[in-house]
């Protein structure tokens, strides 16, 4: 059996079908969908119609989900912030039945192929603790100013050359039982064998929204399970053009009414780099220096705290 395994889509259609083509070139019936399905790309109601659509499948809900549930039947007048807007703007455009298909999803799932166990959340913090995702994220990733377009096969060297010499993650990961742990979330595609255990960690990565420093490519993967139990894992990338994608992105409507957002989306895309951890904590420097409390921001603080990064971040590229 061979399952295509993909995460954190974040509305990116384009990316999921490139990856849903992929697969057909691979002869996959099969899918595993790890959460994240809407937030930051501009079509989330076709990204889910789509996965909807395919016939063997399990499907989980990620963090992102939790926002369309947070404004089930919520007051719309009262949606005048900034920092919220894409929340507003994707529960909108969001067909109702979408919407109610995403939030009846399990955040967990646990199944079972040829004599292997299955199990598949949206963080590994569901198996194996917060360690692992505090030690390999997005913005982990751009603080160790990895050099731009760097090979995915550098970062997972990397990742298998720490993880081998961590004791408290060899701790973390002995206590689990004989199976396989699939989880997205981190932005950032890894996969591991744990030492002397039939135990398989597997992060696809992001297929719609990659922070890996990888440019031009989106990420998924696939999973073999022979008959006979065997387990194969395989890293796929998949080439991508991100500057037809940003021109899509900015002649729709979330770009006209939630601008702020998906203008730090649009620079994660360029430059595969989290922007947001930044942007958000600058967000907060510049309302705490103004005195403004409001949580969430206010459109005003919100719009003028990314002028204010932004022109920051012009200078330290002419720098």
């Amino acid at each position: 059996m061979k399952y295509a395994i993909i995460s954190d889509i974040h509305g990116n259609l384009p990316a999921l079908k490139a990856v849903l083509e992929d697969t057909k070139k691979q002869n996959i019936t099969h899918y595993l969908f790890a959460g994240d399905y809407c937030l930051s790309g501009p079509w989330p109601n076709e990204c889910t119609q789509m996965i909807r659509a395919i016939p063997d499948k399990y499907v989980i809900r990620g963090n992102e989900e939790k926002y369309l549930e947070d404004l089930v039947g919520k007051d719309q007048s009262k949606w005048t912030d900034g920092q919220m807007q894409i929340s507003y703007w994707n529960y909108k455009n969001i067909k109702e039945e979408n919407r109610e298909y995403l939030l009846k999803q399990s955040h967990q799932v646990d199944f079972e192929c040829n004599g292997i166990p299955i199990h598949m959340a949206h963080s590994s913090v569901a198996f194996v603790g917060p360690y692992p995702f505090s030690k390999w994220n997005s913005t982990l990733v751009a603080q160790r100013n990895m050099e731009p377009g760097i090979d995915p096969k550098k970062i997972l060297a990397d990742i298998y050359d720490e993880w081998d010499c961590d004791s408290e993650f060899q701790k973390c990961v002995s206590k689990l039982e004989k199976g396989i742990y699939i989880f997205g979330h981190a932005h950032v595609q890894w996969s591991y064998k744990v030492k002397d255990k039939e135990v398989y960690l597997i992060n696809p990565g992001s297929c719609g929204l990659p922070l890996d420093g990888i440019k031009d490519s989106i990420p998924y993967a696939i999973l073999e399970i022979t008959d006979d139990g065997q387990v194969r894992i395989e890293e796929k990338r998949l080439p991508f053009d991100k500057a037809s994608y940003i021109n899509s992105i900015k002649q729709t409507t979330q770009y006209k009414e939630a601008t702020v957002w998906t203008e730090v989306i649009i620079k994660e895309l360029s430059t595969a780099c989290e922007q947001l951890y930044f942007f958000l904590s600058s967000v907060e420097q510049y309302a705490k220096k103004i005195g403004d409390d409001r949580r969430p921001y206010a459109l005003d603080t919100w719009e003028k705290a990314f002028e204010k990064w932004s022109d920051k971040e012009i200078q330290n590229l002419q720098i």
